[in-house]
Order: structure tokens, then sequence, then C-alpha cells
């Protein structure tokens, strides 16, 4: 990997091919190292566990109402995620923008960056709100199994009404992501989940008077818990705290809001996101077409995958801000050791997550569902998910890294050969000529897909100056 020049200075440059480029002595106060990076990360981290938890919660409460409901929930959600990911994913670049500006001490810009991500935000949730009126109607397109179809439909026409707050909900989660603030968003995330589970149990089972609800008791629980979780970030933003700072209740003209300059960044990013979440959809829609039980096993194994996958974008966003934050400081050699740093820790987390999967997967799939059907199935699927652990880390953290730095494109070319020219195809070859059943074909797809994305990231990493592109 080339080397990032060093800041200009009046002494000689380091030699940044030298090993004393990453010991710690090189860089004041450990700027750039591991324990900056877990200090960002591990509130990142409690909260997609949190994310995880939530789901898993879902998944559970559901498997007590049955199995078609279960596997219908899941692919709801799945659904929703693939709907919005286009817009999800042009709205994290708030945090590369607001990383950069609070990076260069620019504070108005920070403001600006949120500005345009709510501008952005409330037409594109329109869009998908609108979606929700042709549900049944894309639900019968995919090819869905006829016990699940209904619980699907219920579940995915709640949550795309839900889409503004969904998305203003990452908004301002990216401003405080982006000054390097992940601990408030992590203790409101934690308190709004514990209200999202309590009224999961309350509208799901009908308790306190109210009527037993199924599938949609969990969507109304989810919809709640969301506009809590806007109001009192909302509140946060507009303290005056960040005021003073960031003059966040001052309005910004129309003709300063740099629409351009965002959409460069984050349109490749939003591409590139949908353009993951819908190959793997298209995965789940094949396997449900199958039988419930495919459905069930499928959904189980994804929450068991997000308990190694959230940790890992949790450090993959940390290492994000910090890249954003160096290259907007002018210390690229800096977010060049952050990015390292990131690497490492994901790698051997989902490492280790893989050999624990191997180790015991009728156990983790009997804490969902005890039918034998789902649980042949499921661990024959976490078998191939464990295998493809370690290129997914490489993937999504460097996902992470480019974010950070602004470099977008490469990424989604990247995802769109691999993804699109060999995962998806690989679903439907292998289900035709080599496979039984629907959960072999597609997570051994997924084993062929992830593998190829992180080897091909990686080289890219290492080859790329992605560093040396500037602020966005």
């Amino acid at each position: 990997m080339t080397e990032p020049a060093a800041p200009p200075s009046t002494e000689q440059s380091p030699d940044f091919q030298s090993p004393e480029f990453l010991s710690p002595e090189f860089h004041p106060a450990g700027a750039g190292g591991t324990s900056e990076l877990l200090r960002l990360a591990f509130p990142l981290i409690i909260t997609f566990v949190s994310h995880v938890v939530m789901g898993v919660a879902d998944t559970l409460v559901m498997g007590q109402v049955g199995t078609a409901e279960q596997g219908g929930v899941g692919l709801g959600s799945a659904l929703f995620w693939s709907f919005s990911s286009f817009a999800a994913g042009l709205l994290s670049t708030v945090t590369t923008f607001v990383a950069q500006a609070y990076g260069a001490r620019r504070h108005d810009e920070v403001r600006h960056s949120v500005v345009v991500g709510i501008g952005l935000a409330l037409p594109l949730a329109a869009m998908l709100v609108a979606l929700s009126f042709w549900v049944p109607e894309l639900i019968t397109l995919f090819g869905t199994n006829a016990e699940a179809k209904p619980h699907v439909v219920v579940y995915l026409r709640w949550m795309l009404c839900s889409t503004p707050l969904f998305l203003l909900n990452f908004v301002l989660i990216g401003f405080f992501r982006g000054i390097s603030d992940t601990v408030t968003p992590m203790i409101v995330t934690l308190l709004v989940n514990v209200v999202n589970i309590t009224l999961n149990i309350v509208f799901v089972f009908g308790h306190f008077g109210f009527p037993e609800m199924g599938v949609q008791g969990v969507a109304l629980a989810t919809v709640i818990s969301m506009g809590i979780s806007v109001i009192v970030f909302f509140a946060l933003y507009f303290s005056r705290t960040h005021h003073a700072k960031y003059h966040t209740r001052k309005p910004l003209p129309f003709a300063q809001i740099p629409f351009r300059r965002f959409l460069k960044v984050g349109v490749p990013i939003g591409i590139s996101w949908f353009l993951e979440n819908m190959a793997f959809n298209i995965m789940s829609l094949y396997i449900a077409a199958f039988d419930p039980a495919s459905t069930a096993a499928n959904t189980i194994v994804f929450q068991l995958c997000h308990i190694s996958f959230m940790p890992a974008v949790g450090i993959s966003i940390a290492a994000s801000t910090l890249v954003g934050k160096y290259i907007g400081a002018g210390r690229p050699d800096l977010a060049v050791r952050s990015a390292r740093r990131s690497l490492v820790l994901s790698v051997a987390y989902m490492g280790t997550m893989g050999i624990v999967f191997i180790t015991a997967p009728a156990f983790f799939i009997g804490l969902f569902n005890k039918d034998p059907q789902v649980l042949q199935l499921g661990v024959l699927a976490l078998h191939l998910a464990a295998a493809f652990q370690i290129f997914d880390a490489m993937g999504v953290t460097i996902d992470g890294v480019f974010r950070g730095a602004g470099f977008t494109l490469l990424p989604m070319l990247i995802r769109l050969g691999v993804m699109w020219a060999i995962f998806v195809p690989s679903i439907f070859l292998l289900g035709h000529y080599v496979f039984e059943t629907g959960i072999a074909a597609g997570w051994t797809a997924a084993l062929i897909g992830l593998g190829l994305q992180g080897i091909t990231l990686l080289i890219a990493f290492f080859v790329y100056p992605w560093w040396n592109k500037g602020r966005v």
C-alpha cells in the first residue's frame, strides 16, 4: 500500500514506509490508534447490538405466534431495508461531511450537512410512503409463498409508511457520529429499544386492554419507537449546547445548501447499498418460495449473522468518522492508521464469531425455533455463513473507510460487478443444477459473492490512494 504524504511541516517529512509509521510514539496521544478507535466504536457496537437484540426479540415473539408469521416479519423487514437502502446509503454521507467539517473546524458546514440530509430525506421518504400502496403487487411479483405473504404485506406496509421517521432518525444520528459523539445515540437507542420491546409484548399478545395484533403489533411498536427517537434527537440537536457551537437553529438560505457535492459522494453509496440489499432480498425471496420452514430458517440465520455483522458495522462507522475527521484536519497519515486498526479489529471479531457459529449451530438455531425441518435447514445455512465472516468483515470495514474519505464510486462498481454478475446468477444456477434446497443454493452463493467482494475491496484498499482525495 502506498502511504500518504505527511502534512506540510518545517521539519523533514517522515518516511511512511518505515516501521515508525505505525508506532505509538509517532502519533501524539495515540491519535488514529486502537484506543481512539475503540472509544468511538464501543458505543456504536452497543448501539448495533441493541438493534440485533430488537431483531431477535421480534423473531422470538413472532416464533411464539407461528412459523409463517415469524418468516413473514423477517422477510418484510428485509424488504423494507432493501427498498429504503438507497435513501439510507445516500444519507449516510451526513456522517462523512460532518466529520470532515468537524476535523477542519468549519462548524457552519456541520449545520449545512444536516440541512442537506433533512432536505433530501423528506422527498425520498415521500416516494417510499407512496410505494406502500403497491405492497401486495410487489410481494406477488417477488413470488413469496402463500402462507407468509399476508404477514409480509402487513408488516412491510406499516414500515414503508414510517419511512419519514426512519430517514430523519438516520440523518440526526449521522450528525452526532460525525462530531465524534457516539455515546448520545447509544443512550437514546437503548432507551427507545426498551420501549419497543415493551410495546411488542403489549401489542402482539394483547395486554393492558389492547387487542392481540400479531404482526401488526410488532410493526406498530417499531413505528412508535422511531417517532420517540426522532423527537429526542431533534431536541438534542437544537439544544443550547449544539446551537452555540454549530448554529443549529439558524436558517440556511437555499442557495448555500451544498446539494451537488453531497449527491456526488452520496449517490454511489446509495446505489451500492441498494444493489447489495436487493441481491440479498432476491436470495431471501428465492428461499421463501420453497416452504415456510425455509423462510423461518433463513430469517433466523440472518438474525444470527447480525450478531456478528452489526458490531463490525459499528467499527466501520467509527473508522469512517475518524478517516473523515483526519482527512478534514489535513492528516491523511492518521486516517490510514485508523483505517488499518479498524480492519484488524473487524476481521478478528467476525473471524471469532465464525468459529463460534461452526462450533454449535444447532444450539443457536434451536434458540429461535425447535421445528426439526427448520433446525436442519438452519444448521446448513449457518455453516455456510460462518465461512464468509472474515470476508464480510473486510467488505464492511473497507466500505466505511472509503465512505469517510468520500471515495465511493469504485466500491459501487465492485458491488455491481460481484453481487449482480456473480452472486445473483449463482443463486439460480446452484439451485437448478447443484442443490435441492433453496437454503443451500442461496447461502453457498452468498459465500462466493461476499468472498470475492471482500478480496476485491481489500486489493483496492492497499492499491488505490484513497486517503489522497482531499476534503469532499
